[in-house]
């Protein structure tokens, strides 16, 4: 039996070792992504975010290859949701540039950033923006009487210009009329859009001539007498349901407060100040965005 000595024996060892150490080096590829950050700074956005309707933001982009693949950059995507903002295809080492995006819309949405180079590896990184409805401009028209068809006063009310109609009047400002009071057996108290079928049944207020009939509709609330007083000069309106939205708000008491919609698509609010115990009169506030 042949014997192999220490010293042998070690030598096919080193050398083994050698050998498989050579063929790991020979086959194991560089790797590495290229990289991608926000810029900072105050005039940058680059973390999860609260705007409002309208606003802009400015996000800036730096990316690079990795130093040791030295594959150069190829594309650089930036999305909001689903929709594709930016999609550049370009061969460089390194990428810089600023966005300027506006939103318009309400709701929440990631904005991605991505850049890849020419063996398809990538880096990403996002955040998130929540849009919420900006506050508007509002103004506050209080102790407005209103009375019959044939009370000097009037029955017809325009939002727009803050006035009060009588018939005649009304007949010649179609287009401005927004709503309408009335008293009736069944309804009692009542504010009705021009258009809604039964204030049309009144026969005093002439609307089968009108060729114009705005179509306001009407939400109820739970808002308070006071609440509707504490309301500035700006104020955030809630989205208006369409679904269950009326023509006709009938049976009304003091204190109460409806949101309404015009045709035109401003959004208010009319408290009830006064219906009076006698005749056929009313007070009310209106507060109508600008």
């Amino acid at each position: 039996m042949r014997k192999l000595n220490v010293f042998m024996l070690m030598a096919i060892f080193l050398g083994a070792a050698t050998i498989f150490t050579g063929c790991s080096k020979d086959e194991d590829p560089v790797t590495g992504s290229p990289s991608i950050d926000f810029k900072g700074g105050a005039t940058y956005t680059f973390e999860n975010v609260t705007i409002t309707t309208n606003d802009q933001i400015v996000v800036g982009i730096l990316a690079a290859m990795h130093p040791d693949t030295k594959k150069p950059l190829t594309n650089f995507k930036l999305t909001i949701g689903s929709d594709v903002l930016v999609d550049s295809t370009f061969n460089a080492n390194s990428f810089d540039a600023d966005y300027t995006i506006n939103f318009e819309e309400v709701g929440t949405a990631t904005l991605n950033a991505r850049i890849t180079d020419e063996s398809g590896s990538y880096d990403e990184i996002s955040f998130d923006i929540i849009v919420e409805v900006a506050a508007v401009n509002v103004t506050k028209n209080t102790n407005i009487e209103m009375g019959s068809f044939n009370d000097p006063k009037g029955s017809f009310y325009s939002t727009g210009n803050a006035t009060v109609y009588t018939v005649a009047q009304a007949k010649l400002n179609q287009a401005a009329v927004d709503f309408i009071f009335f008293k009736g057996v069944t309804n009692l108290n009542a504010i009705a859009a021009p258009d809604d079928s039964e204030v049309n049944t009144i026969s005093t207020y002439q609307l089968a001539d009108w060729t114009v009939k705005n179509q306001t509709r009407f939400n109820a609330t739970t808002m308070t007498a006071a609440e509707f007083d504490a309301i500035g000069n700006t104020y955030v309106f809630p989205e208006f349901n369409a679904t269950t939205a009326a023509s006709l708000a009938k049976n009304l008491v003091n204190g109460q407060v409806l949101y309404f919609k015009t045709q035109a698509g401003k959004h208010g609010y009319i408290k009830v100040v006064d219906l009076f115990s006698r005749g056929d009169m009313a007070k009310f506030d209106v507060i109508i965005e600008e």
